[in-house]
């Protein structure tokens, strides 16, 4: 669930570093370039949870229908671009 985001640019997210930090309790943040989002921040609890979660996702996957055949699809959407 994605919940209240909030949007900075690079240079608001520069400018305004403390005071994104301070409201991530309440919404996760977006930075955007030129008005494309290109990088999250969120509370470290919540990636932790959401990373666990990943690899919990992974491990059923692995189980159910196993590494080998097609390749493996979960690596692929994990890898960065």
């Amino acid at each position: 669930m994605l919940g209240k985001l909030n949007f900075y640019s690079v240079a608001e997210a520069k400018t305004e570093l403390s005071k994104l930090i301070s409201q991530l309790s309440d919404s996760d943040a977006v930075i955007t370039k030129n008005g494309i989002p290109v990088a999250s921040v969120m509370k470290y609890d919540r990636y932790v949870k959401m990373v666990d979660f990943l690899e919990k996702v992974k491990d059923i996957y692995l189980l159910d229908i196993g590494s080998s055949g097609i390749g493996n699809p979960i690596e692929n959407i994990l890898e960065d671009n």
